[in-house]
C-alpha cells in the first residue's frame, strides 16, 4: 500500500509540474553542445568524436551516409585540417526547443546555426533542425547516440523562443 501512494504521489507531481519546468539533466546535456560548439571552434577533432558513442549514429542533412561515432574522427579529420589550413573560422549555435528524459535516454529537438568564415570572405551561414538522442554512460558522462538533421532557415532560427533550462545560443 506504501509503495501505491508513493507512486500515486509521484505521478501527481509531475502532472502538477509545469511542461517547461527545467529538468535535473539539463546543465549536463547541455555542456555537451557546449564541448561541439568548443571543438567545433577549434578544430578538435577528437573533441567533437567524443561527443559521440562509438555505436552512435549521425546523419546529416547535407548528402552522404550516415556515419559511425567510431568513424567520425577519421571522416572530419581532413575537413579540419583544410579548415585550419585555410584560416577557416567555425561558430556554432544551438538553440533547443524541447528535451525528453527518461533515466538515462534524452531526447532533443532543436536548431543549429553553423558560421564558416573564410579569410576576407563573407561568411557561409547554414541552418538545420535536429533530432538528438544521447545516452549517459556507465560513467555518468551523456554521449550522442543518434543526430539527425535536414535543412532549416533563418527566419526559423530568427522565430525559436528560449525555454527554461535549454541550450538557446545567440
Amino acid at each position: 500500500m506504501r509503495n501505491r501512494l508513493g507512486l500515486v504521489f509521484a505521478a501527481a507531481m509531475v502532472l502538477a509540474s509545469p511542461a517547461e519546468a527545467a529538468n535535473p539533466e539539463d546543465a549536463a546535456l547541455n555542456a555537451v553542445y557546449a564541448r561541439l560548439t568548443q571543438a567545433r571552434a577549434t578544430s578538435d577533432v577528437p573533441g567533437m568524436a567524443r561527443a559521440f558513442a562509438p555505436e552512435g549514429l549521425l546523419i546529416d542533412a547535407r548528402p552522404g551516409p550516415a556515419i559511425a561515432g567510431s568513424e567520425l574522427a577519421d571522416r572530419l579529420a581532413p575537413q579540419a585540417a583544410r579548415i585550419v589550413a585555410d584560416g577557416v573560422r567555425v561558430e556554432t549555435a544551438y538553440r533547443i526547443e524541447r528535451r525528453s528524459v527518461s533515466g538515462d535516454l534524452a531526447l532533443d529537438a532543436g536548431y543549429m546555426r553553423q558560421s564558416i568564415a573564410r579569410p576576407n570572405a563573407e561568411p557561409m551561414i547554414r541552418y538545420a533542425r535536429f533530432l538528438t538522442t544521447m545516452r549517459r554512460g556507465a560513467d555518468g558522462a551523456w554521449r550522442i547516440i543518434g543526430d539527425a538533421s535536414m535543412p532549416s532557415t533563418q527566419e526559423v532560427w530568427n522565430g525559436l523562443t528560449r525555454v527554461e533550462g535549454l541550450q538557446f545560443d545567440g
